[in-house]
């Protein structure tokens, strides 16, 4: 018999833009203002999961760090 979908299954999934960055040091050296996050992410199979995420409002990584990303599916 077929289990149905749980959402919840995959919460372990869940990391942030910090924990990311340490497997792509790439993310660490681009300039956020000029680049969309969010687009290099998803070219990471990844997306940016949290909701107060807005494109372009820093340069710098780092104000980015606390966003949850989860893998693509």
């Amino acid at each position: 018999m077929k289990k149905p979908f749980n959402p919840n299954d995959y919460l372990d999934s869940v990391i942030t833009v910090k924990e990311l960055s340490q497997k792509f040091p790439k993310l660490l050296t681009q300039d956020y203002k000029k680049i969309s996050l969010l687009n290099e992410l998803l070219a990471l199979n990844y997306e940016i999961i949290s909701k107060d995420y807005v494109d372009f409002f820093s340069s710098n990584i780092e104000d980015y760090f606390h966003f949850e990303v989860d893998a693509v599916i």
